[in-house]
């Protein structure tokens, strides 16, 4: 259950992308994992009061340390990008995405089977070559830190939201949100950047923001269920999103991009059996 859920929070933040895409190339990347992430606490807050769950202090504060992990994360991504690729800085990050939650819940958990150890190191093998085989890497002594960085900062947040009690519900991802949105806007606000774009694109912002708060949601279910495999089919979404950026957009796709969807599906199939 746990490599479902991960699957499902996967695929919403690929959803994520998707309408969150015009306003990020409109208004740029920031602009849009600020709103987004704003929007997205609204959406976790509306879903951790109709659920059951109690707002626990000590869990509510470890999603804030978790939202500040994927505030860094996020930010150290989107500038990363901008001096080098996502060739370079999606890859790094990704992996450490992985590994670092997956290694913490086999050492602190029930271990994975041969199987789900062999599905994890393919699926990240997979999702190497969906983000590598997508365009050329440039700058690659500029990207790597923000890579590691970014990977570093996801990967943290991840751990900690593992260690947050069921009894809490949804509530852990409403301060993660929150968090993360303050991280977001400090770092547009020291570059001088708007942290809300203009009213024409409230309707892909709100899409966005329900299916990241959506994302979490799912995400903390899957992690709560088993940690190893939805750490790892969590940060399957670069695959989703290569998939709805070819069926809705027609973006290009390249023969390296596809064999790494088919790894990483395959890498998918053996978590979820192990």
């Amino acid at each position: 259950m746990g490599a479902l859920f991960g699957l499902l929070a996967a695929l919403s933040i690929s959803t994520t992308e998707f309408f969150g895409r015009r306003v990020t190339n409109e208004v740029g990347p920031i602009v849009a994992a600020s709103v987004t992430s704003l929007l997205a606490a609204v959406t976790a807050l509306v879903i951790a009061v109709a659920t059951e769950g109690s707002a626990i202090g000590r869990d509510l504060l470890l999603g804030g340390a978790s939202g500040l992990g994927f505030g860094v994360g996020m930010s150290t991504y989107l500038q990363g990008v901008r001096v080098s690729s996502s060739a370079v800085v999606g890859p790094i990050s990704a992996a450490l995405t992985a590994l670092l939650p997956f290694t913490y819940a086999a050492a602190v958990a029930e271990a994975p089977s041969a199987l789900g150890y062999g599905g994890a190191a393919l699926a990240i093998i997979g999702l190497m070559f969906v983000t590598i085989g997508g365009s050329a890497a440039t700058n690659v002594a500029g990207g790597l830190p923000f890579g590691i960085m970014s990977g570093l900062g996801y990967g943290l947040g991840t751990i900690v939201l593992i260690t947050v009690s069921d009894d809490s519900g949804s509530w852990p991802v409403v301060t993660q949100r929150l968090v993360a949105f303050a991280a977001i806007a400090t770092f547009a606000l020291a570059r001088k950047r708007p942290i809300l774009p203009p009213r024409q694109y409230a309707p892909p912002a709100l899409a966005a923001g329900l299916f990241a708060g959506l994302s979490s949601v799912l995400a903390l279910i899957g992690l709560s269920a088993n940690a190893a495999a939805a750490s790892v089919t969590i940060t399957l979404f670069p695959a989703g999103s290569v998939l709805i950026g070819r069926l809705l957009f027609r973006d290009a796709v390249t023969r390296a991009q596809v064999i790494g969807l088919a790894v990483v599906i395959a890498g998918t199939v053996a978590i979820v059996i192990g």
